[in-house]
């Protein structure tokens, strides 16, 4: 089965968001404002026109993942796949234990060594901070897993109940001459100077193309002092690589329009 374009749905920590793929180009990712499939519906319809999609869902919680496909059958999207560890297109995790490291990163480094044929690095900025490898074939070849700056930012004020919850966009300023500035520059700086002592040790060379993508990828790109390009996409891109390596089978996965 040829496929051209493909509409994802990822499944994630801290909300679903969708978009299209077509080739390597991505349009989204759009985070939708609930995770069902009424949701999905509306906001996949702009996006797609007249087009009829394969309609993939991933996520790092493969029950979500697995229910919100069961309810895309009742919109339209009948058969919807379901990205999932075993699928037989992704590259096997070089983890001791596979099964457990987050399918959203596998996929991750998967539309990153999609883009460059060959190894990348990707920092992921969502609720977690992740840096992870991506072998030449797009396997995850393994990683680190850190706090994200808007959970960095949350647990501050639980943990020190007098400490205000910052807004992270704004001046970094060192030294930071009041509390939400010297706030704000301790968790986006510190966040930027951890990646990069990171990618001194993870990169197999220094000429490894780097990438940022996450909801907060655009928080950290201006501080990181390591050439990087930001995808928002990866994600998406590597679900559909994932498909184009291992097609379903003409009575699996949708082939069907939004009308």
């Amino acid at each position: 089965m040829a496929i051209d374009l493909v509409l994802v749905i990822d499944v994630g920590n801290s909300g679903t968001k969708l978009g299209v793929v077509r080739g390597e180009d991505v349009a989204g990712p759009v985070r939708l404002p609930r995770n069902d499939a009424a949701a999905v519906r509306e906001f996949a319809k702009p996006l797609v026109r007249d087009e009829k999609p394969l309609v993939a869902v991933c996520g790092s919680d493969a029950v979500k993942a697995k229910d919100l496909a069961w309810e895309l059958a009742k919109v339209g999207f009948p058969g919807a796949v379901v990205v999932a560890h075993d699928h037989p297109g992704l590259p096997r995790s070089r983890a001791h234990q596979p099964e457990t490291a987050g399918v959203d990163r596998r996929v991750q480094v998967l539309g990153a060594s999609t883009i460059v044929a060959g190894p990348a690095v990707v920092v992921s900025c969502g609720t977690a901070l992740t840096i992870d490898v991506a072998g030449a074939d797009g396997a995850l070849l393994g990683g680190t897993i850190g706090i994200g700056l808007g959970l960095a930012a949350r647990a501050l004020t639980v943990g020190a109940e007098k400490l205000p919850l910052v807004d992270l966009k704004g001046a970094v300023p060192l030294p930071a001459l009041d509390t939400e500035a010297a706030l704000r520059s301790g968790i986006v700086l510190g966040a930027a100077g951890g990646v990069e002592r990171i990618l001194e040790g993870l990169r197999p060379d220094p000429a490894c193309p780097v990438f940022l993508t996450g909801l907060d990828a655009a928080l950290l790109s201006p501080h990181l002092r390591v050439p990087h390009r930001v995808h928002l996409g990866l994600g998406l891109l590597g679900v559909a690589a994932a498909l184009r390596r291992s097609p379903p089978s003409p009575g699996q996965g949708l082939i069907g329009g939004v009308s």
